[in-house]
């Protein structure tokens, strides 16, 4: 479970303490209201004790090396257009997981939709990605949308693939037992769903958002 965009430390403590396994932390993504510089990020990355991700977009080579290094997070998550063979050049020169955003449809909408997703998650497994993780795409955004994904194809997917996958894509503490359910994800990715305004965390909706992840709540009913 991780619990990402995060921008302020007493948040990604609230998330350490409410049994996160990872933070997510968005770094130097132009237009993205909780980017925050390698600065700011390797401070709230101090400030946890789970692992830590880095959340990137549209960065070359070089740039999510130089990240990697300055930053030394357990994961380096690529969450914009990047191809199969930079992930491949990337796995030669960092030492942490290389994590791969997957865009998926808020339904299936055309033909032969699962077959082209199905064969890009293979080809970043086999150049090199440790996870993928099935997010929410839109004409507008890749992320961030707030809207669902398509759980019958996410589920399908996580079937059908060798690679972890991690379910995100407008989660929240309302939903994330039936996503989990249908899907059956290796783990899930939250942000806007227990935010209060962008980037700042609902302290209760992340508790609540973990209990339920965790399935903490069904284990004390039963």
């Amino acid at each position: 479970m991780k619990i990402c965009g995060l921008t302020r430390t007493e948040d990604v403590q609230i998330a350490c303490r409410a049994g996160a396994d990872f933070c997510g932390v968005v770094v130097e993504v132009i237009g993205s209201p909780r980017s925050r510089t390698k600065e700011q990020a390797k401070v709230l990355f101090e400030a946890a004790n789970i692992a830590t991700v880095a959340v990137t977009r549209a960065k070359t080579l070089m740039e999510l090396v130089e990240i990697a290094n300055f930053l030394s997070p357990f994961a380096i998550q690529l969450h914009g257009d990047e191809t199969p063979d930079l992930v491949a050049e990337l796995r030669g020169k960092v030492n942490c997981w290389i994590w791969k955003a997957l865009p998926l449809p808020p339904k299936i909408e055309q033909t032969g939709e699962f077959q082209r997703l199905f064969l890009m998650a293979q080809n970043f497994a086999k150049f090199g990605c440790d996870a993928l993780v099935l997010d929410t795409a839109t004409n507008y955004a890749f992320g961030g949308t707030g809207l669902t994904a398509s759980w019958d194809l996410a589920a399908e997917l996580v079937k059908r693939l060798d690679v972890p996958c991690f379910l995100a894509g407008g989660l929240n503490p309302d939903n994330v037992l039936a996503a989990i359910k249908v899907v059956k994800p290796f783990g899930v990715d939250v942000s806007s769903g227990i935010e209060i305004s962008p980037g700042v965390k609902d302290a209760s909706k992340v508790q609540t958002f973990c209990l339920r992840a965790k399935g903490t709540e069904i284990c004390q009913r039963s």
